[in-house]
Order: C-alpha cells, then sequence, then structure tokens
C-alpha cells in the first residue's frame, strides 16, 4: 500500500476496524471521520472514474460549496469556495502527495501546469473550511490534497485516448513494474481543447480565442531502505501552450508558453509503532513566456510619462488622455500652454475637471515634467507627433522557484492522547524583467503542531496552530480548536473555531511590474527600446494578510444498515482585510481593506444502495455580504465592479446529485448540477451523462465509453464570452490495461 497511510499509523488505508472510513488530511493525523476537526468531502479513484469527468476543476463541482469559473484574463479554471474573484484563484492550498503546487510569485493554482492524470489519482481530500493551522497561510478557504495512487497499486500498462467535440482531444499512457523490492511508475499525457464558443457563436463555431494544449511525463519510485524506513520520489516534466485573449495595442496574441517541472523525495522512518517521523524535501520551477507584436503611440513609451506615472499615476494619464486632443481646438491650447508654461497647476487642474470630469491635485513640478513630454514632440511648428505611432516586439516572461523542506514527527503518548509537530523551510524565488525588474526571493519559516486528547470516551479535543515568519509579510498565527462530541463510534457532533491567512503574494507586495517594447521603429523620441509609461513600483504597496475567522457547527453519521454516510454543517465565516482589486499593471490603487461576511448550510449524503447502484448528493445554501474600504480613487464604474467581483463566482443555492449504476461488464453514472443566483443574477444548470462498456480478452482488459453533458441554461459563467455555442458538449473514450 502507499507509505502516504504510514504517517499515520495504521494498517488498512482508508477505513478502520470496522469498516470506519477515515481522512488523513484534516489534522495531519489518521481520523475516523467522526472524529475529524473539520468538514471534509472525499473523493474515490471509483467515483472519479464513474464519472468520467477530463480536468480536476470539474471534479470539484461535486464538492459542496465549491463552483467552477474561469479566469477571463489568464484563460485558467478556477474554484471558489464559498466566495472568490474568478480571475485568480488564490484562497485555496492545493496538494499533490503533500507537494504544494500554489504558485510562488503570483498567488494562484493554475489548474493546468498540475502534472496529474486522473488515472492516477487515488482519491483527494477537501477540508472545507480555514486550515491554516495544518497547512500554513493559504491554506485560507480550504485545502485540496490529491493523494496519488503507489505504484505497486498499479501494476502493468494502462493506455486511454479520448476525442470530442470543442476540440476535446487526449491521451495518457503508463507504465507500472517492480523489480527486487523497488516499485516505479511512469505516466504521461497529452490533453487539449478549444474552451468556450463566445458570446456570439452558435451552432457550433467557435469565436473565442481560448484553447489549451498541454502534456507532461510523470515518475514515481518508491522503496524499504529496511525493515523501519521507507524511500519515496518524484520527478515530471511538463510543457504547455495557452491562448491569452490580446489586448487592444497588439498586433497578435500573446499566448503563454509554459514549462514545469519538479523532484520530490519523501523519507519516511518509524521508530516504534507509537512513534513516526518523516522528512520530505522538493524543489520546483515553472517558465512563462508570452511573445507579441504592438503598436502605440510614441508618447506613451516616453520615459518621463513612465518617471511621472510613478510620482502620480493619475496625472500622468491624464497627460497622455490630453495629448490624444492634439489637431483640436481645445487640446492643442491646453497642450501648448503646459509646453510653454503659461499655465499654472491651478488652470491645468480646472481645465481637466471642466474637460474629462478628473480630480487631479498636481504639483509645478509635474506640470513641467508634463511640459517636457510635449515638447519632446513638437516638431518646429506644431505638436501633431503626438499622434505618432510606432511598433516593436513585447516579451513577458517569468521563472518561478520553489525549495521546500519539512520535518514531520507523530507521537501516540497514551491511550488518550497524541500528537502530531514540525518544522519547514520553504524560498520562493522569482526571476522577471516584466513584473520584477529582476530577482525577488520571499523566505517562510514554519513551526506547527496539532494535540488529540480523548477527554472521555465520548469527547474528543483537537487543538494546533501554525506561526510563520516570512521575508515580505509580518509573522503570522494561525490557530484551530475543535470539540468532538461522539454520539456513538461513528456518529458526532463537532463545534471547530479556526483562524487563517493568506499572504499577499510577491506581485501583490513587492511589485515592480513593466511593460518593455524591443526593436521600436523609427519615432521622435529615438528610441530603440522602451517600457509602456503605465507601470507598478514597489513602494505603492503596503498591505495586510487577508484574515478569515470561522466557526462552523456540524454533524457527521455513518449508517451502517443503510450503508449510508451523511455530514451537515451551519457556518459563519468573517473575512477581513481581502485584497480584492484587481491586480493588473493599471492598477491604480491595491488595497487590503474589503471585509465579507459569509453565512451558510451544506451537506452532502453518500448511500451504498446496493452491490451495484450509488448516489452523491451533495447541496449547500451561501449568504455573502461584501462592504468596500476606501474607494474615494475609484470611479463609479470602478467601485460597482469591485462590489461584485468577490460574489461573482458565488451560487446562492446549490444542488448535485449522481447516481450510478455497475452492471456485470458495464456502467453508466447519470449527474445533475442546479446552481441558482449564480454570478448574481444566472441560473446554471447542465446534466451529465458517462456511459462505459468492459471486455475481458485473455490477459487484456479493452473498455470504451461515451460521456456527454447537456446545458441546459443559456447563461454564460462568469463573463459574458464563456459560453457555448452548443448545448451538448460529448466525447469517445477507449482504454486498455495488460
Amino acid at each position: 500500500m502507499a507509505d502516504e497511510y504510514d504517517d499515520f499509523e495504521l494498517d488498512a488505508p482508508f477505513v478502520l476496524d470496522d469498516d470506519i472510513p477515515v481522512v488523513l488530511t484534516a489534522s495531519r493525523l489518521k481520523q475516523p471521520r467522526a472524529e475529524v476537526p473539520a468538514s471534509v468531502t472525499v473523493i474515490e479513484a471509483a467515483q472519479i472514474a464513474a464519472w468520467g469527468v477530463r480536468t480536476l476543476p470539474e471534479l470539484m463541482r461535486f464538492v459542496p460549496g465549491m463552483s467552477m469559473g474561469h479566469g477571463d484574463d489568464e484563460n485558467n479554471s478556477s474554484i471558489a469556495y464559498h466566495a472568490s474573484n474568478p480571475n485568480i484563484m488564490r484562497r485555496l492550498q492545493v496538494l499533490v502527495d503533500g507537494r504544494s503546487v500554489f504558485k510562488a510569485g503570483i498567488a494562484s493554482v493554475v489548474w493546468d501546469d498540475i502534472p496529474v492524470a486522473m488515472e492516477d489519482i487515488l482519491r483527494i481530500e477537501v477540508t472545507r473550511g480555514p486550515n491554516a493551522a495544518t497547512y500554513g497561510a493559504n491554506s485560507f478557504l480550504g485545502v485540496i490534497n490529491i493523494v496519488t495512487k503507489h505504484p505497486g497499486d498499479t501494476l502493468g500498462t494502462r493506455i486511454r485516448y479520448r476525442n470530442g467535440n470543442n476540440g476535446v482531444d487526449d491521451a495518457f499512457v503508463s507504465y507500472s513494474g517492480e523489480h527486487n523490492q523497488n516499485s516505479y511508475r511512469i505516466s504521461a499525457q497529452i490533453r487539449a481543447d478549444d474552451g468556450f464558443d463566445g458570446r456570439d457563436a452558435r451552432n457550433g463555431d467557435d469565436e473565442y480565442r481560448d484553447s489549451k494544449r498541454h502534456g507532461f511525463v510523470t515518475a514515481y519510485f518508491s522503496r524499504p531502505v529496511d525493515n523501519a524506513t521507507q524511500l519515496n520520489v518524484q520527478a515530471s516534466l511538463k510543457q504547455g501552450h495557452t491562448d491569452i485573449r490580446r489586448e487592444s495595442y497588439e498586433l497578435d496574441a500573446p499566448d503563454q508558453e509554459t514549462r514545469q517541472g519538479y523532484l520530490w523525495t519523501r523519507l519516511r522512518k518509524e521508530f516504534s509503532t507509537d512513534h513516526s517521523s518523516h522528512l520530505q524535501a522538493y524543489w520546483q520551477f515553472d517558465n512563462r513566456q508570452q511573445l507579441s507584436s504592438a503598436c502605440l503611440p510614441v508618447v506613451s513609451l516616453d520615459p518621463g510619462l513612465f518617471a511621472l506615472y510613478q510620482e502620480n499615476p493619475q496625472w500622468a494619464n491624464a497627460v497622455y488622455g490630453i495629448s490624444t486632443l492634439v489637431g483640436t481646438t481645445e487640446g492643442n491650447q491646453l497642450i501648448g500652454g503646459i509646453a510653454t508654461g503659461v499655465v499654472t497647476p491651478d488652470q491645468v487642474e480646472a481645465a481637466v475637471l471642466a474637460s474629462r470630469g478628473l480630480v487631479l491635485d498636481i504639483t509645478q513640478e509635474q506640470l513641467d515634467s508634463a511640459g517636457a513630454i510635449y515638447q519632446r514632440a513638437f516638431n518646429g511648428s506644431d505638436f501633431s507627433q503626438l499622434q505618432d505611432m510606432t511598433c516593436g516586439d513585447t516579451r513577458r516572461e517569468m521563472r518561478e522557484e520553489r525549495y521546500d523542506i519539512e520535518w514531520q514527527d507523530t507521537v501516540q503518548w497514551s491511550d488518550t492522547f497524541r500528537t502530531v509537530s514540525g518544522v519547514s523551510f520553504r524560498r520562493d524565488q522569482v526571476d522577471s524583467e516584466t513584473y520584477f525588474n529582476g530577482k525577488v526571493h520571499n523566505d517562510t519559516y514554519r513551526l506547527f503542531a496539532n494535540a488529540e486528547w480523548r477527554m472521555a470516551s465520548f469527547l474528543l479535543l483537537n487543538a494546533g496552530g501554525m506561526y510563520e515568519i516570512e521575508d515580505t509579510n509580518d509573522n503570522a498565527f494561525s490557530p484551530r480548536i475543535a470539540l468532538n462530541w461522539l454520539l456513538a463510534p461513528q456518529h458526532s457532533i463537532r463545534l471547530v473555531y479556526s483562524e487563517a491567512v493568506r499572504s499577499p503574494d510577491l506581485l501583490e507586495q513587492d511589485p515592480e511590474y513593466s511593460v518593455r517594447v524591443r526593436n521600436l521603429e523609427g519615432n521622435y523620441l529615438n528610441l530603440s527600446d522602451s517600457r509602456i509609461f503605465v507601470n507598478q513600483t514597489p513602494d505603492s504597496r503596503d498591505l495586510e494578510h487577508e484574515k478569515i475567522a470561522s466557526t462552523e457547527l456540524g454533524y457527521y453519521g455513518k449508517f451502517s444498515d443503510l450503508n449510508l454516510e451523511l455530514d451537515v454543517k451551519v457556518y459563519q465565516d468573517r473575512l477581513t482585510q481581502l485584497i480584492s482589486d484587481h491586480i493588473a499593471l493599471n492598477s491604480l490603487s491595491v488595497e487590503s481593506d474589503t471585509k465579507m461576511n459569509i453565512n451558510g448550510a451544506e451537506m452532502q449524503l453518500q448511500w451504498q444502495a446496493g452491490s451495484h447502484d450509488w448516489l452523491w448528493l451533495t447541496a449547500a445554501y451561501i449568504d455573502a455580504d461584501v462592504t468596500l474600504g476606501d474607494t474615494s480613487e475609484l470611479t463609479d464604474k470602478q467601485r460597482r465592479s469591485l462590489s461584485v467581483v468577490e460574489l461573482r463566482q458565488t451560487a446562492k443555492d446549490n444542488l448535485v446529485v449522481s447516481w450510478h449504476h455497475q452492471g456485470e461488464s458495464w456502467s453508466i453514472t447519470a449527474s445533475h448540477f442546479w446552481l441558482d443566483a449564480y454570478n448574481d443574477s444566472n441560473r446554471y444548470r447542465r446534466y451529465e451523462i458517462n456511459a462505459r462498456k468492459n471486455w475481458k480478452i485473455q490477459g487484456y482488459n479493452p473498455w470504451a465509453g461515451f460521456f456527454v453533458q447537456h446545458l441546459i441554461d443559456d447563461d454564460s459563467l462568469a463573463y459574458a464570452d464563456q459560453r457555448y455555442s452548443t448545448r451538448d458538449l460529448y466525447y469517445f473514450q477507449v482504454g486498455l490495461d495488460f
């Protein structure tokens, strides 16, 4: 069995005696479901195969309270638990065999870059609620822990191919073997699709450029060092292409080319039946590059305007805006007055307020800087060169690296008391001229502990926390305390209070973000390369940790006679110091001052109706309220956008029901998704059917399947272009095991 389980000191992987299901993630201790200090959803390999979904985000739709969105800028799927900004997924921690896939420089989880095939997943445990006490900052709204299969459990060769409409074209091959005491696996996958079709597309046409092509190879090696020590090693290389939408000044799309890889190892030592430790270390890298050609006004590349933007961005934007008025009577007079120095700051402020509705506060020195910018465009008779354009090449690139080492120690002190504790060090390092004008890094030191005390036969206390020291953010402590009252061995009521933080990432906290244009054509500034004047500087930010305080009251019960599991909870989340502003090149203000209150209830039910049928049912109610911070520097349009961005991916009510039937050599699974008040007012409903037929031919096990998804409503997902031009998405699947 996979050694990931051994850290939790139980012989069987996910059951205790008497068929009591357990989980691994919530506290780093292997615990029966009735004794876990959190709400947890477990998705097993059999359910993944039954549902037939292609990607991890699609799988998360089966988790109560979770909804799937899509980032409009970066062409990345996003998963939100309760509420969050769909443009960037930064409030959920995602682990693969204990390795965080959270990006180092720009806080996010890019699902396409996770080199895990659905066929290699043993189970996924989703902790629904803050869990920074166990896994640190960024385990803010929850933790998604992906546990992969041990090579010894996948011996032989597996081949899969999938093809359908919407450009779906996937392939997977894997081989696992054993030699002496060594177990190993090599898996490779290619996955591709054409994404959404756009708001105006009809009858299967695709008018929205957001396709993806990604592939990877992973290797897994495991062997016992001695009778009490186990060594695991994993490695991966990945490459991908993601379409990115074109900005107005770009001649071609700045598609993203990516290369990723990692090396991970874990050494586990069992000192006795009551004491074990592991040492885990990994290194991972992520290279991203976007190349494009662009044509821009020459004045937008003036170094003087770049410097002025750093001093007074509102005034720099106004200077650029006024330059577009050249050739008009109003524009010529204002430009000429500024260039010759005959107007005062008060006069310019009044003129801009009257003509453009902007309130400015400028100094004489800043006015003189604008005059110099206009003077450089003077051709001896007028300022018409302010209309000149020039073209060149843009290059946005970033290399992220992470080095992480962790030691964990688990001790059973007595029949009623056990602990897990540890320390870790992580270095996140980014090298990017575009985003940081060089290389930056952030070191994080962590100390964590969790104690489980059986106060009485019917009462269990879990208490723990994590203390973190960072270079770029303040120190933080995240506690959790939970009380489980056991009504019976497999029935309990739990009361949980937890706090968590999300650390502002390097781009949020310490940016030096600009876009350089190279190989410029002839221009009046005689520049061969320069940077677009809009930029972000490190001294423009002083952000606090995002914070959450969560209280939940829950019930878990396993009714063995009925083969039924039920989990219900009500909760109250208080989120403060949220960073809701869009993190972009032209963001004038980025603050950590948004508040959000979320109240709700969730239910999940699993019923094994018989030897051939099971039912999966989840439901959630979410009532979220957002309070904005200081919006004095924002326009009315920006305020309206900011007020809804945190709720854009929230469904007030959602229901998921899935039924599976297993025949003698075939199976069928039908699922229905119902989300109401999604993205404020949309209703999003769809159903899916996955059918599969298996054969056995001597030593070979081929199979074939068909998956279809029917969209009931016409509403888009989160943004207007995120819709399909056909209601039915489908693909055929074939596989062979031998």
